[in-house]
């Protein structure tokens, strides 16, 4: 989509760190916003700073994912850029996970993209001028992500599901991107904070945990800026491409990984 201009994008995630820098940039390549996510005072607070629409939603839930896309179809008229961009960290060894756990991290980071997908890309594809659709993985759906299993099973398959995309969809007018964050600077490692309760374990401090801390440590150190990201996704949107990787050093384990199964061949 090379003029964004008067066309309408809508987020999940949007009222923090990646979803939110994405909103500002969108909007101010002169779209109309929409953003979704489930914490109301974070998504209010957002929404009044940018200037931009709001809904509160959990992509968990069909039917709440489904009614967004009826309030931008009556508001708005129709979406040109869908950003499945919710998401929770979440994982552990897998000898320590419980089922809740699985439950959770699948909830969000796969059914939120499939309900995304499910509500809002019949309208993309029914728009005489196309559209565009941002799936948001990670590294850790390129390369494996040891302690975070649950997290990097949802993002293997988001790639998976925006690869099978991209192939459905070369013949229409509708893009497909998949964005692979590195380390950056959101609160995705503190998404405890919204955890239902019905899926919570006992208040234990697991290795995971712990290696959560680290890793918090970490990302303060060297995360990038989500306004970085967000911009090599408006490049994207703007010049059909479908990867977006924001920390091309990483991608060692990825071709370790192709170069292992071109071994035997």
């Amino acid at each position: 989509m090379k003029d964004l201009r008067e066309k309408v994008a809508v987020i999940t995630g949007g009222a923090s760190g990646i979803g939110r820098a994405m909103a500002e940039s969108f909007r101010d390549a002169g779209m109309n916003v929409v953003i979704a996510d489930v914490e109301a005072v974070a998504l209010e607070r957002t929404a009044s700073e940018l200037g931009v629409h709001h809904v509160q939603v959990d992509v968990t839930k069909e039917e709440q994912v489904a009614a967004l896309a009826e309030e931008v179809r009556t508001r708005f008229g129709t979406c040109h850029l869908l950003c499945n961009n919710a998401g929770v960290g979440g994982g552990g060894m897998l000898h320590e996970l419980s089922m809740r756990d699985w439950k959770w991290v699948i909830d969000v980071n796969l059914w939120g993209v499939v309900h995304g997908l499910q509500s809002f890309l019949p309208m993309l594809l029914g728009n005489a001028d196309g559209g565009h659709v941002v799936n948001t993985a990670s590294m850790a759906g390129l390369s494996p992500l040891p302690g975070a299993a649950p997290y990097a099973a949802t993002k293997y398959a988001v790639v998976g599901i925006s690869e099978t995309m991209r192939e459905e969809l070369r013949e229409s007018q509708v893009g497909v991107s998949v964005l692979c964050p590195g380390f950056v600077k959101t609160n995705i490692f503190t998404s405890q904070r919204n955890r239902p309760e019905e899926l919570r374990n006992e208040r234990k401090k697991t290795s995971a945990r712990v290696a959560n801390e680290d890793m918090i440590r970490l990302v303060n150190e060297t995360a990038i800026d989500p306004r970085d990201v967000a911009a090599k996704v408006l490049a994207a949107v703007e010049n059909d491409e479908f990867w977006i990787i924001t920390h091309p050093d990483l991608l060692e384990p990825y071709r370790l990984r192709n170069r292992e199964l071109h071994g035997p061949c």
